[in-house]
């Protein structure tokens, strides 16, 4: 696999993204999972080995690239994301093909999988089994895509156990705190993470059960997923430069760019929350990003209307992070501590500017008492001129 995309910056010696950045309090404040699974899943721990392992083995590091400003600005549009691609940390699978997720006596997941035209998203419930009209499970494999550039599948290998159910250990689908959800995505993060792509092609339901492969993937795919698939920038690239436009312009392209009226009510919603989590994340980590910073970088990408989402939402009361964010943002400006000095006197000046031209300029405080009475005798002719 190609390494991931250069930014440009240098990395940050000097602090760390866990320690200096995100702390396990700032960790807490905006990771909150609610179900026993989820919250074994999504930890403090499983985020910062994650970082660790993804950064010891790539020269382009993630949340630790330019200044301590860059990398707050990181971090926050990641989580950002992640809390929106995790419905906020409640899912460990993707609902539609992992329903009723059971644990066998082989302690193996099976999962009952759903067509989309079968499923109710608020109820989560299936009308008609996957296996009512297929032999087989067939999504998520692109079998144009084998390897070395994606995991071996067969659409034909995956099939009901028993009651709709199938091994969630052999079938792709959406998992990890990035959606990760083909048999190329789970390949490339295998090769990336874990220098061996048969990892998470043999058993890709460890993203759901490993706390460190969960944060994994979704580094990998913000650090080397690129805007048109091989080229273009990535959402690592867009976030340094603080525009948090960009990052949703690389992650999610047109299914959410452009973000404006016209799109449907479920497209804005999901702007809408993807804005609000950025004003919360960036609070919490006393960092601004731009709806859009094309105006002033070059190198960048925007995501059409998420500037008038920013503002609609904070009019409806949709993203009540944002109105008050900028009162949460860190000076960047080193710390100073003012010295009062006093004016100069008379002999301040002839000590320090005297000794240039000893011809006109004495050490004798008279000479400057001279020139100010001059000064006041030429105010007081042009007064008179004037009147």
């Amino acid at each position: 696999m190609p390494p991931a995309p250069k930014s440009g910056l240098r990395v940050n010696e000097e602090l760390n993204p866990c320690k200096d950045i995100l702390t396990q309090d700032v960790f807490s404040l905006l990771v909150s999972p609610t179900t026993d699974e989820a919250k074994a899943l999504y930890t403090y721990d499983g985020l910062c080995n994650a970082i660790s392992q993804y950064n010891d083995n790539h020269k382009e590091k993630f949340g630790n690239m330019g200044s301590e400003e860059q990398m707050r600005a990181e971090i926050a549009a990641f989580l950002a994301h992640t809390a929106i691609d995790t419905k906020r940390y409640s899912a460990v699978r993707e609902d539609m093909h992992c329903l009723n997720p059971l644990t066998g006596s082989d302690g193996k997941v099976y999962c009952q999988p759903c067509k989309e035209e079968h499923y109710d998203a608020d109820t989560k419930t299936c009308s008609q089994s996957y296996f009512a009209t297929e032999n087989s499970y067939k999504e998520y494999c692109d079998v144009t895509r084998q390897a070395p550039q994606g995991c071996s599948c067969n659409k034909e290998q995956i099939v009901q156990t028993s009651n709709g159910y199938m091994p969630a250990s052999e079938a792709y689908f959406a998992r990890g705190a990035l959606s990760t959800s083909w048999n190329y995505d789970y390949y490339g993060a295998s090769q990336s993470l874990m220098g061996n792509p048969n990892m998470l092609c043999d058993n890709p339901d460890l993203v759901s059960t490993n706390p460190q492969l969960a944060w994994g993937v979704g580094i990998y795919k913000w650090m080397e997923k690129m805007q048109h698939g091989t080229t273009g920038s990535t959402a690592h690239k867009q976030a340094l430069k603080g525009n948090f436009g960009g990052t949703v312009k690389v992650l999610n392209g047109s299914l959410e760019c452009p973000a404006n009226i016209w799109s449907s009510a479920a497209h804005v919603e999901m702007i809408k929350n993807r804005v609000a989590e950025v004003c919360k994340t960036g609070s919490a980590l006393g960092v601004y990003l731009e709806m859009d910073q094309c105006s002033t970088r070059s190198d960048c990408l925007e995501c059409e209307g998420l500037k008038d989402i920013f503002e609609s939402c904070q009019e409806d009361g949709s993203c009540p992070h944002c109105p008050t964010w900028t009162q949460f943002v860190r000076s960047s400006a080193p710390t100073v501590t003012p010295i009062r000095v006093e004016s100069p006197q008379f002999d301040d000046w002839a000590k320090n500017y005297g000794s240039r031209n000893s011809a006109y300029i004495g050490t004798s405080s008279s000479y400057w008492k001279h020139i100010v009475s001059l000064g006041c005798l030429l105010v007081l002719t042009r007064s008179q001129l004037q009147s």
